[in-house]
């Protein structure tokens, strides 16, 4: 049965990041739902460290993921909606704002890793249900390869700028993964 959820722009990053978008939405039957806002926030991903630890920043597409049918933008299109945004506003950025009040007008789940954005969602929206980043890697990745599952920790690590987060109970995992890829602490 596929699960609607929405997701926001960092957690868009981390996913692109991977390389293995789509296959991880389908591994998970996720339908991903972005606000318009927060999607033109998702353009960038970063480059791992060149020989002199330099990093740069890559062009990034939800192409994939929109072709395959996994991702939805939305607007914020109802006064419903609007008022939620006004009050999600008052506390984040306009970005984040427009997926948490999408998440919580619709009563569905929210896809972020951000403490603030978290909070406030719970604090507004007090039934809303969170997903993080790691919670979806964790379900669609059972049963990979070792060599994929390294990679693809690598690639998060690197192209998301994703460290393992302090309070998600994944995070040991992830560091784990990211250890024996080589890239822990990098």
């Amino acid at each position: 049965m596929t699960r609607s959820l929405v997701i926001d722009a960092c957690c868009t990053l981390n996913l692109l990041a991977t390389r293995r978008e789509v296959e991880l939405a389908r591994a998970c039957d996720l339908e991903l739902i972005i606000s318009d806002r927060a999607h033109r926030e998702a353009l960038f991903l970063h480059a791992p460290p060149d020989e002199d630890g330099v990093r740069t920043r890559v062009p990034a597409s939800t192409e994939r993921l929109r072709a395959a049918g996994l991702l939805q933008l939305r607007a914020l299109d109802s006064p419903l909606l609007l008022g939620a945004f006004v009050k999600c506003a008052a506390r984040l950025r306009d970005e984040d704002a427009s997926c948490v009040a999408l998440a919580g007008v619709l009563g569905l789940p929210l896809l972020t890793d951000d403490a603030k954005e978290r909070r406030v969602a719970l604090e507004l929206f007090p039934e809303l249900e969170l997903v993080s980043t790691l919670s979806v890697l964790h379900d669609a990745v059972r049963g990979w390869p070792d060599d994929e599952l390294l990679r693809l920790a690598a690639d998060l690590r690197w192209g998301g700028n994703f460290a393992p987060p302090r309070r998600d109970p994944l995070s040991s995992w992830y560091a784990a993964l990211l250890e024996r890829a080589g890239v822990l602490g990098s």
